[in-house]
């Protein structure tokens, strides 16, 4: 695996400033040379594109070549250097990979119909929690009604019992004593 480079790195190594590398970077990939991207879309530098950009800086600062040409030319000396990659992959390498693919939408398939499933069933559970709520609150409605209407009833035979007030005894006492205060 080959070396990479963010553009930080790649300004200081050739002693640029991060603004000018990136307006050389740009004007390369105008000009159809290509730039691996990394995190957040920056660019990632490796030791051939190194290479083209210190072509590139030294074709403007000691030829005195415009930075288009300058450009141009290390764009073609890398097409020229880089020949197009063949696919040197053999074809049976592509029959396991169908293989796994076939495998791994059939585990799909099947977590997917799991998950129907279960869904299903987390329906029929919050069904059958919404009856038995419903089953309990109906039972204590029940329950206070009977409670309600016994109390009802006691407080009905509390007034149905004759009260005897003692008051009227004792003021048989208290005339006699009256009469005889009298006397």
């Amino acid at each position: 695996m080959e070396q990479a480079y963010f553009s930080s790195e790649v300004a200081k190594s050739l002693a640029v400033g991060a603004s000018t590398l990136r307006k050389y970077s740009l004007a390369l990939e105008a000009a159809g040379y290509h730039f691996d991207r990394g995190i957040n879309n920056s660019r990632v530098f490796y030791q051939k594109d190194i290479i083209t950009m210190q072509r590139v800086f030294k074709a403007v600062q000691e030829q005195n070549m415009s930075m288009e040409a300058a450009v141009e030319l290390a764009v073609k000396q890398q097409q020229e250097v880089v020949p197009t990659p063949v696919n040197e992959e053999p074809i049976a390498h592509s029959e396991p990979l169908s293989a796994k693919i076939a495998h791994l939408e059939e585990q799909q398939q099947t977590l997917i119909d799991v998950n129907k499933q279960l869904v299903k069933e987390l329906a029929q559970y919050q069904r059958w929690m919404q009856e038995k709520i419903e089953s309990m609150e109906h039972k204590n409605i029940e329950i206070r009604d009977r409670l309600l209407l016994t109390s009802m009833q006691n407080k009905q035979v509390k007034r149905d019992i004759p009260v005897y007030h003692l008051s009227s005894f004792f003021s048989l006492f208290k005339r006699k004593k009256n009469a005889a205060s009298f006397n």
